[in-house]
């Protein structure tokens, strides 16, 4: 397994990072910001698996899965990695020509069960693929079960950092907007939600996913009140989960 090679596609700068961490426990890794630089990687270098975001700047990955397949690396894998979580969703990807489709927020332990598996060619039914389950979260700040995953395969110093790293990037999201203004750029806000929801569905930050889908959701009907209302609630959150990953001892072992 340690001789097995993957391509993580993602322009997400904190899940790009997590898949490292994760995958690079099994195997060996190349990481891509888009399907440009995915291709670009592909010209020298062979592949056993490739890991596929959807939505990336220069070139998505559906652009980019269609252009491999042209090439002679056709044979190699590809998992679309997405936010979409509708279950019928699945065949469209399918049909379009991608080898299996994963649910962001993704579980480390079963996310690394099926690369497990494919990267053994033994991938596993589709039905069988637990990714693929919508996911029930519980409303709390953080849900310990999937820090005590993601430390299994990483120091909790580590993991810790990655947390952090998150609230940076929230913080960061939430500089370029003017809350003070009457006016959203609704686009720019939905863009902003969907990956504060990503990553922090990811990362077991249960409550701020739960936040940000809500919010996602009334930017993109545009709903100005309940969207700002959301925002404030959010911004508390984030700082309620700060104060939190800063005191929990959990990360001091």
């Amino acid at each position: 397994m340690k001789s097995k090679r993957v391509l993580i596609v993602d322009d997400n700068d904190l899940n790009r990072k997590l898949f490292e961490n994760l995958i690079g426990q099994v195997c060996l890794f190349e990481s891509a910001k888009n399907g440009l630089e995915a291709l670009a990687l592909l010209e020298g270098n062979r592949f056993d698996l490739i890991l596929m975001d959807i939505q990336m700047p220069q070139m998505d990955g559906l652009t980019a899965m269609k252009k491999i397949k042209l090439t002679d690396h056709d044979h190699c894998p590809i998992i679309a990695i997405t936010a979409f979580a509708e279950m019928e969703d699945r065949h469209s990807f399918i049909e379009q020509g991608f080898d299996e489709f994963m649910i962001k927020p993704i579980r480390p332990r079963e996310f690394l069960e099926s690369i497990k598996a494919f990267l053994s060619d033994k991938a596993p039914e589709p039905h069988k693929i637990e990714q693929n389950k919508p996911i029930s979260l519980e409303p709390v700040i953080l849900d310990m079960q999937i820090v005590k995953q993601l430390m299994k395969y990483n120091q909790p110093e580590t993991i810790k950092n990655v947390f952090l790293d998150f609230v940076k990037e929230c913080d960061s999201l939430f500089n370029e907007l003017d809350l003070t203004k009457d006016a959203f750029d609704f686009k720019q806000l939905e863009a902003k939600l969907h990956t504060i929801k990503g990553n922090s569905g990811t990362l077991g930050a249960n409550s701020i996913f739960l936040l940000a889908q809500e919010g996602e959701i009334n930017a993109k009907l545009e709903n100005r009140s309940q969207t700002r209302k959301i925002l404030h609630e959010l911004q508390n959150e984030i700082l309620n989960f700060k104060k939190y990953i800063m005191e929990e001892t959990i990360f001091n072992q």
